[in-house]
């Protein structure tokens, strides 16, 4: 935890929005896990079919996984997001855009390389515009979309 002297911005937000899958969503998902491994069955790409079944297994796990609730808290130090501190020096920009449900979103552009775009949704009781005025005096505002990652997640219903 930062010092609570320095948190400028805190909130909590979930780690994802949850959505209760249907069992038809189920079925989809195990269907195509058997053609996919029947063709690799028959291409005899043994390690392929492997592969694909835990693919499957793991979607169906994380599926029902309920989300967890992630403390935000933005400071002169840098921006904490659960246990990760994102010092300014690591952040090349942010970004607030709204996701579709119009809920204002922060984007920050770190310097990790596998996805390096982490999206948090601001809470209602934050100013986004006085958020906005404070990240701008340690970090260059970008303009930036989420990542393809997400909207991947997204369309698939995660």
């Amino acid at each position: 935890m930062l010092h609570n002297e320095t948190i400028a911005f805190a909130w909590e937000t979930i780690e994802f929005e949850f959505k209760e899958k249907r069992k038809d969503w189920y079925w989809i998902v195990g269907i195509v896990a058997v053609i996919l491994i029947i063709i690799a069955i028959i291409l005899q790409n043994y390690l392929f079919a492997f592969l694909i079944g835990i693919a499957a297994f793991l979607m169906v796990n994380l599926a029902a996984k309920e989300p967890l609730v992630i403390p935000v808290e933005i400071s002169e130090q840098g921006i904490k997001v659960y246990n990760d501190l994102y010092k300014y020096d690591s952040l090349y920009g942010f970004w607030i855009t709204s996701n579709k449900k119009e809920e204002p979103i922060l984007l920050l552009l770190s310097d990790r390389r596998i996805s390096p775009i982490v999206s948090l949704v601001i809470h209602e009781d934050i100013d986004v515009m006085e958020l906005r005025e404070y990240l701008s005096k340690f970090i260059e505002e970008k303009e930036m979309k989420e990542s393809l990652t997400d909207r991947i997640i997204d369309k698939i219903g995660f």
